[in-house]
């Protein structure tokens, strides 16, 4: 079935408009279902989906059967451009997060940045952001290198510029994030308000969902954060599996050898069912 066909459909189904609007950087896609709202937002991988390419959570908001505002990347540019911030405005002067009893600002790393960052429009939302810049604005986060891209294709000034501040009115934010990997956990120090609440990822790196994929464990945290559902304690339980993850537990010893415990790595490695390669073993005891 085509993206519009089941735009369609669905409209037919729920007795509200959906619709797809394109604009030269961005494209836009509102999928009706119910009165669930979910708003998600592409990653810097997003762009080179294997065609037939949809917005990033499209699956998930189906799978849950939530109404979805799906926001896809031509140019990977933080969303920073005025078309978006256009289209944003109009739809809060419409009302249109108003119709929803529940809206949920949702994405990763570019999508992270952008789902703190337009949430603002629409106060007593929910975030879900995992390993989220809150900006690429030199001048306030001078610590951030990886993106110059994004820093020049992204309008860094006018509105919404620092999502750390964008967040103020929201009913809660939930933060996914590796409190290892130096630049993620910057950005995540800077977002103080007191309803955002941080779901730490030891050694699982900036690429989280694709970590948490791996595992199996995307779909269960995703949806149980966006439904409001995740609590630390359950949180933690489900991250227990990284133990069996081969990428966390190479990342752990790596940084424990440079910590100078060599000889303790030396005695994990003793462990013949670590989920590591003969070359991981041969480079951990080098």
């Amino acid at each position: 079935m085509t993206l519009i066909k089941a735009i369609l459909v669905a409209s037919a189904k729920s007795g509200r408009q959906g619709f797809i609007r394109n604009m030269p950087g961005h494209c836009a896609v509102f999928m009706p279902r119910n009165k669930k709202l979910l708003v998600s937002f592409d990653h810097l991988g997003s762009i080179h989906s294997v065609p037939p390419r949809l917005p990033w959570g499209f699956g998930l908001a189906e799978e849950m059967g939530w109404s979805h505002l799906g926001n896809m990347t031509k140019q990977n540019d933080w969303f920073r451009h005025k078309d978006m911030f256009t289209m944003y405005r109009e739809l809060r002067d419409d009302k249109f997060f108003r119709g929803f009893d529940e809206v949920v600002f949702y994405g990763a790393s570019m999508g992270g940045y952008a789902a703190c960052a337009f949430s603002i429009v629409h106060p007593g939302a929910r975030v879900v952001a995992i390993s989220p810049q809150s900006t690429l604005r030199k001048s306030i986060v001078p610590f951030e290198m990886r993106y110059p891209g994004g820093r020049k294709l992204g309008q860094w000034s006018g509105p919404w510029v620092d999502a750390a501040q964008t967040v103020a009115k929201t009913a809660s934010v939930k933060l996914i994030y590796d409190p290892w990997w130096g630049a993620d956990a910057a950005h995540a120090a800077r977002f103080i308000a007191p309803q955002v609440e941080h779901y730490r990822t030891p050694f699982l790196g900036h690429r989280v969902p694709q970590q948490l994929k791996a595992m199996g464990l995307i779909s269960t945290v995703a949806s149980r954060a966006i439904k409001g559902g995740m609590r630390p304690l359950k949180f933690h339980q489900l991250l227990r599996k990284r133990h069996s993850d081969r990428d966390f537990v190479l990342g752990l010893l790596k940084l424990a050898r440079a910590k100078g415990h060599g000889a303790l790595v030396a005695r994990v490695l003793q462990n013949g069912d670590l989920p590591l390669t003969p070359k991981d073993r041969k480079d951990l005891n080098g």
